[in-house]
């Protein structure tokens, strides 16, 4: 996933990479760096790199990001229309908003969707973040379970965009409304 974030009066670049479980490869501005993160109770991230461990608290609030690790404070605001997709993504996938539990999942494989529609719900930092649906269409994937852990960024959901459902309430003249 790769996205641009305003750290004070700089923009930094951000991309994220899975590596499997818990594990990311991260390049900010072109540095890279690996680390596990593993969410703690509390909305807490235990986070290891190579130099060691260190937790890290990160409260949401719309675009900003509030994020203390130790004894230091970070705002970060994210640019608008620069959040991308998961390398392997593919179109229509809809991913978690921040680490947490999935506590539902409101749609099986197959079922059409309605844009707005809850398809997932995730509690992070004790609160319920439902992921809906961005425009009609059908659920091609799920990736996850209820009852899982999953970090930020994670595909939840894959929809097929390309074939939205088609309406047949009477339109006008009697005929159909697409």
């Amino acid at each position: 996933m790769r996205s641009e974030w305003r750290d004070g009066s700089r923009t930094r670049r951000v991309e994220v990479e899975s590596e499997g479980p818990g594990r990311y490869r991260i390049l900010v501005d072109g540095v890279a760096l690996a680390l596990t993160a593993e969410s703690l109770p509390g909305g807490r991230l235990r986070i290891e790199t190579a130099e060691g461990v260190l937790t890290a608290e990160v409260t949401a609030a719309g675009a900003r990001r509030f994020v203390r690790l130790g004894t230091m404070d970070f705002v970060f605001e994210r640019l608008q229309g620069t959040r991308g997709r998961a390398a392997g993504a593919s179109d229509g996938g809809l991913a978690a908003p921040m680490p947490g539990v999935v506590t539902r999942v409101m749609v099986a494989a197959g079922d059409e969707v309605k844009r707005g529609q809850p398809l997932v719900a995730v509690e992070a930092m004790k609160m319920e973040h439902l992921v809906r649906a961005p425009q009609d269409g059908r659920v091609k994937a799920l990736r996850v379970r209820q009852g899982e852990l999953v970090q930020g960024g994670t595909a939840l959901i894959e929809l097929d965009e390309s074939a939205p459902p088609v309406s047949l309430e009477p339109g006008p003249k009697g005929g159909t409304r697409n």
